[in-house]
């Protein structure tokens, strides 16, 4: 292992271009992705964060375990593996525990060098396609595994539909009209579904709207429409927006086929891919008469067409040598590209339906995003989409846009040109913006600030609903310092300074590890809903597969993603979640669980100084519980150790509040599930005859629609009283006392607060909790 100084220069990590092999060629279709731009905009100095200027510590010295590598499969073999998928389908359901009528449907294969098959499966419910419950199956030698977001067997209240289909097309247009502004739309499509992104599997419609973008981009908008409440649930776009002389790569080779007297822009070598002109919207394949295409100036046609048939070549050639894989989907079907897109169009994007990239010619007309880590960026959408198929709304969006930026920066890694170096900035000679700065930094993404949004650098709560392409700077920000390390350093003349969230520096896995890892967690790993937790845990696994569980290199990610506020850091070969830190109260009981693990082999033990009175821990799992005994500030240290006697202390100061006489508070939250109920329970002890008519019911909750809550007081007996109904308040925060009449209740006992979201169907907002609510007698 070696030190790696502050502004050392480094070369770029060798992703290696082995030998050549055979390609393969077959034929697949599948579903659409976009760069991303905003208008153009000057880009304001960013805000410090925290940690700038750290050295990178180390390089973390890895190397893949070779059974965890994956192996290229034939056609024959890739098709043999699915039809025998297929066909075992209904048994593989029934030794997963599924339910009746749960079904599942094959949807891609990868094969590891120690013989582990992964099997990719979407779900049917009662025949209907179901979104957001897609899972991974994992056979191997001794057992087998699943990976998947959501409980084996669907529960789905009903399957029929209560809103039409025709309401729900009517519900589509709407949301296409005032959340993405489409011209020229209509709902081309309507499907009954069940929807389980969420977690809460229910019957809904898929209506598909097609339009165009402001900015010319072709749309393609899902909206999904609970189909009994007529409630908008969400919506995502299929389309993601994203010898020769190129204008950005130089002077490089090109495959052609020779056709007669002329040279088409054709390659036979990686699955047949194609350059299209598609000028005023004429679709003709670009051909030259002496096999020397372009000359480097945008002003020469054939130019764009260089770049964009290089970067489909590179891009080809990266995903076969680096992984075995035959083309984007894997079955040796090459793509199609297509420039000179629209007038005035700064941005390109990927279309599964046509198999195909597109491209713009740039706001001025002579900056095609043909730039080689573009073009990467939007064919791996296709990827993505063959693969894990993360769904482009909430966090898995940023995780889809971010894999893109990802590889699409390990291909200008892979490709290594002389003329546009690698580096982790994206289209940075495309000049997207026309503000001749990168569009993307991942070494610190929130320096992209433009008029339609900034990059996060660390996730957040509000991470879910931001743009994917802001969202996407999370992810960004992690491979980056996976990859290099955080702190100062240059890199093929690039200078970089990556923060970290707790200012702690990162050592670097090096970018051949970091993208074998990312690789690997998206084609075995994550699935259509992962959010970044998900993420986390897909990469760890990863991790484990290539170099181990007990390794420097998986305690490297798992720092990485500590570096951008996901998940712990390890200290002394131990992860630690941060204690809860939520008040308790005197009389009420407590249950809280310290959550670690170590990469050390066999379990933790746990010790705990200064809890609160009445308060134990467990030394076998760590779980505090009793009923607190005195008010006060209490200092907690809690000790972690090892089977190698390292140790890892906690230490925070932890409020318990007086609680008894006339006043008993519960301050543990409770998070409301959308359209659900739960219950805070209360001890009330000490207390003599009934409860007074005056009883004063005190709440602390916070909801995106306040007024949907209905609030009820429930007694030990079961008498329900009314706190607050349903009322048209659209605040989001409520903190009032109420008095209720419970002259007729014993005041001793177990009381609940009871509390159901009974927000209108009209709605879609995110879930809100109960902080905490006390009674004074």
């Amino acid at each position: 292992m070696t030190n790696s100084p502050m502004n050392e220069r480094r070369s770029p990590s060798p992703l290696g271009t082995g030998p050549r092999r055979g390609y393969l060629t077959a034929a697949l279709t599948v579903g659409l992705a976009v760069l991303l731009v905003g208008a153009p905009t000057a880009r304001p100095a960013s805000a410090s964060a925290p940690g700038s200027g750290s050295p990178a510590p180390r390089q973390v010295e890895a190397e893949p375990r070779p059974g965890a590598l994956g192996v290229p499969l034939s056609r024959t073999q890739r098709a043999q593996l699915l039809d025998h998928a297929s066909e075992s389908a209904a048994g593989t359901a029934h030794d997963l525990g599924m339910g009746g009528k749960d079904g599942l449907v094959p949807k891609d294969v990868a094969k590891d060098a120690d013989g582990t098959v992964h099997t990719r499966y979407t779900r049917t419910y009662a025949g209907l396609p179901v979104i957001g419950a897609d899972l991974i199956v994992h056979e191997r030698a001794g057992g087998q595994g699943v990976t998947g977001t959501t409980p084996q067997t669907l529960r789905v209240p009903t399957t029929k539909a209560a809103v039409s289909s025709a309401e729900a097309r009517r519900t589509a247009l709407a949301a296409a009209d005032e959340q993405h502004s489409l011209t020229s739309e209509r709902a081309a499509s309507s499907r009954r579904i069940v929807w389980a992104a969420d977690n809460s599997p229910r019957i809904a419609w898929d209506n598909v709207v097609t339009g165009v973008r402001e900015d010319g981009t072709p749309s393609r908008l899902h909206v999904i429409t609970d189909a009994v409440t007529g409630a908008r649930i969400t919506s995502y776009d299929d389309i993601q927006a994203g010898e020769g002389h190129s204008q950005y790569s130089g002077t490089v080779p090109l495959a052609s086929t020779r056709k007669g007297d002329v040279y088409e822009l054709a390659d036979p070598q990686r699955g047949n891919h194609r350059t299209y002109d598609v000028t005023g919207g004429v679709r003709t394949l670009v051909t030259d008469a002496d096999d020397v295409w372009g000359d480097g100036d945008p002003a020469t046609r054939q130019t764009a067409a260089v770049d964009a048939a290089y970067g489909a070549q590179r891009t080809w050639d990266f995903y076969h040598d680096r992984f075995g894989r035959a083309g984007i989907a894997d079955d040796g079907v090459g793509a199609v590209s297509n420039v000179h897109y629209g007038t005035g169009y700064a941005n390109a994007f990927w279309d599964d339906l046509c198999f195909c990239m597109t491209y713009g010619d740039g706001l001025d007309g002579e900056h095609p995003l043909t730039e080689l880590d573009i073009a990467a960026h939007e064919m791996t959408h296709g990827v993505t989409s063959a693969t894990a198929g993360l769904v482009y709304s909430g966090e898995s969006g940023g995780l889809n846009e971010a894999t893109s930026d990802i590889m699409g920066t390990a291909v200008e890694f892979f490709a290594g040109g002389t003329q546009d170096p690698p580096d982790y900035l994206i289209g940075e000679l495309a000049d997207v913006r026309g503000t001749g700065k990168p569009l993307r930094y991942m070494d610190q993404p929130s320096k992209d600030a433009s008029a339609k949004g900034t990059s996060q650098d660390y996730w957040t709560a509000g991470t879910k609903k931001l743009d994917p392409h802001f969202s996407s700077g999370v992810a960004n920000h992690f491979f980056y310092l996976l990859a290099e390390g955080s702190g100062a350093t240059t890199i093929n003349g690039v200078a970089y300074d990556s923060p970290t969230y707790d200012g702690k520096p990162v050592a670097a896995l090096g970018l051949a590890n970091a993208t074998n890892v990312w690789y690997r967690a998206l084609t075995r790993y994550m699935t259509s809903t992962t959010d970044y937790a998900g993420a986390r845990t897909a990469t760890l696994q990863a991790a484990a597969d290539l170099f181990g569980p007990t390794s420097d290199a998986y305690e490297a990610v798992g720092n990485a993603w500590a570096a951008v506020n996901v998940g712990p850091r390890y200290r002394n070969h131990i992860a630690a979640d941060a204690p809860s830190t939520r008040d308790a109260a005197v009389g009420q009981p407590v249950s809280r669980q310290i959550t670690a693990t170590s990469t050390r082999p066999g379990g933790l033990t746990y010790a705990a100084t200064g809890l609160p009175d009445g308060l134990t821990l467990t030394p076998a799992d760590g779980r505090i519980s009793g009923t607190p005994t005195r008010a006060g500030t209490f200092a907690v240290t809690i000790t972690l150790t090892n089977s190698a006697a390292e140790k890892l202390d906690l230490s925070y100061d932890w409020q318990v509040l007086a609680s008894g006489d006339d006043h008993f508070v519960n301050p543990d939250r409770f998070d409301i599930p959308n359209w659900r109920t739960i219950e805070s329970p209360l001890r009330v002890t000490g207390r003599t005859g009934n409860a007074p008519s005056d009883l004063k019911v005190t709440v602390d909750l916070y909801h995106a629609f306040i007024g949907g809550q209905i609030i009820e007081l429930v007694a030990e007996d079961g008498t329900v009283i009314m706190v607050k109904d349903f009322v048209w308040d659209t605040g989001t925060e409520l903190h009032d006392t109420f008095t209720v009449d419970a002259s007729a209740l014993p005041a001793n006992g177990a009381w609940k607060l009871r509390v159901t979201d009974n927000t209108p169907g009209i709605f879609t907002v995110d879930p809100g909790y109960l902080d905490r609510w006390s009674l004074t007698f």
